[in-house]
């Protein structure tokens, strides 16, 4: 009976509070959390969406410089006088000097317009065209060939870039094609030749049509007196259409080209033809690269068996015009290799289309000869104090081809995308909410 009274005594004990842990979710905490965490994903999308925007603005307003088979050469940095976007290139072949334990490579800047690369530094050599030994000048030399392409004094070809480099001069010299150039390095020893033996320089920056090569001298500050003939630019007085039956081959014996013979009271122009040889040669390349996408056929047999020209005849006493004599010539090798290659009529017709769009064909004519006689001061000439250092190709790394051979003419830029009224426009600090 005690235990009895002993266990309902228990059961009427009060009862001991318990703890508990953790916390109430209520329905005010679940729409804050919502709305929080919505919040900040809609605020992570815009942000987001506005850093692409200023991105993709940001490459639209940024200049890139691809080649025609659509390599990147770079984005420009600046711009030289013409306009022309300028690129530096990291020359990484220099091998460690002395006073250079971490090899810090060298920079050169190379500017690039639609056909050529352009320095303002020149590459001397001792042969006519541009051919020979090429030499470059030392870095910052004021005193020396400071005439420049504006031909007035103190404009020459100084580059204060290689001097604050504390290294070698970079300059763009000829290469093989004579239009599209090549990098040149100076290097610590002297050019094997003398200023006295330079007869020609590469000035890439000059405006040109062809090759920018010219021919220099040493000054003597001597006047001579040479005699030239009238060209396009002073007037030119038509004569006859010149006698081209012999100047290239037939369709049929492309390269080959017969002996021929002057008609009566003609005389042959060979030497014009001979002195625009490089000319031609790079508006051959213009129309080739034209139609190299579509006719690689054609290409393929100009480039393989080649182009002899023969002669072209003038009557006695007029000269041959160098007016589009170039283009006129480059037009017709394409077009016989066309004729004698594409049997289809269409891809034909193309193909000539291609080409006249792309060259500028004209008629070879005779003009009247007109001698001036005109005094030249040498003073202009390249000074003999002129300091010129051996120059090598730059080369690309790993490799045995100029840095500049791999890339193909024409040059183009990237422009930018066209864009709906609500993307993103790049707006000037304070210019908000202004229209104009």
């Amino acid at each position: 009976m005690n235990d009895l009274v002993k266990k309902s005594n228990f059961s009427g004990t009060k009862p001991q509070r318990v703890r508990q842990k953790g916390f109430i979710i209520t329905i005010e905490l679940i729409l804050i959390s919502t709305v929080l965490v919505i919040g900040t994903f809609v605020g992570i999308v815009a942000i987001r969406d506005a850093l692409f925007k200023q991105y993709v603005q940001k490459q639209s307003r940024e200049v890139t410089v691809y080649d025609a088979n659509g390599l990147i050469l770079g984005k420009a940095v600046d711009y030289d006088e013409h306009e022309a976007p300028r690129i530096p290139y990291i020359d990484r072949t220099v091998a460690p000097l002395s006073p250079d334990p971490e090899h810090r490579n060298y920079r050169a800047l190379i500017s690039i317009r639609d056909d050529r690369f352009t320095s303002r530094e020149a590459v001397y050599y001792d042969g006519a065209d541009c051919t020979g030994t090429p030499c470059i000048k030392a870095s910052s030399d004021e005193a020396a060939d400071n005439v420049g392409i504006e031909n007035l004094s103190a404009t020459g070809a100084v580059s204060y870039l290689y001097k604050l480099q504390d290294g070698p001069t970079y300059a763009i010299g000829r290469s093989p094609d004579g239009i599209k150039g090549f990098l040149f390095r100076e290097t610590a020893s002297a050019c094997a030749i003398q200023p006295e033996a330079i007869k020609s320089r590469y000035m890439s920056q000059k405006v040109v049509t062809g090759s920018p090569c010219e021919p220099v001298s040493t000054g003597s500050g001597t006047t001579t007196t040479t005699t030239t003939t009238t060209t396009a630019t002073t007037g030119e007085v038509y004569v006859a259409d010149a006698y081209t039956d012999c100047l290239l081959g037939t369709p049929t014996t492309l390269g080959v080209v017969d002996a021929c013979a002057c008609p009566a009271n003609y005389e042959q122009q060979n030497d014009v033809v001979t002195a625009a040889a490089t000319e031609i040669d790079a508006s051959l390349l213009v129309g080739l690269d034209s139609i190299r996408g579509f006719a690689r056929e054609v290409v393929d047999v100009v480039e393989s068996v080649g182009v002899q020209l023969g002669t072209v005849c003038c009557p006695v006493g007029s000269v041959l015009s160098s007016t589009n004599l170039a283009d006129t010539v480059a037009y017709a090798i394409v077009r016989d290799a066309a004729e004698a290659t594409l049997t289809d009529a269409r891809k034909l017709a193309r193909t000539l289309e291609t080409i006249d769009t792309n060259l500028t064909p004209g008629t070879i004519v005779c003009i009247e000869e007109t001698q001036t006689t005109t005094p030249v001061q040498e003073e202009g000439g390249l000074p003999r104090t002129l300091v010129l250092k051996e120059a090598v190709q730059v080369y690309a790394p790993d490799t045995a081809e100029n840095a500049l051979a791999p890339f193909t003419a024409p040059f183009k830029v990237n422009l930018p995308a066209d864009v709906g009224d609500d993307a993103w426009v790049y707006t000037l600090p304070g210019q908000e909410g202004r229209n104009n």
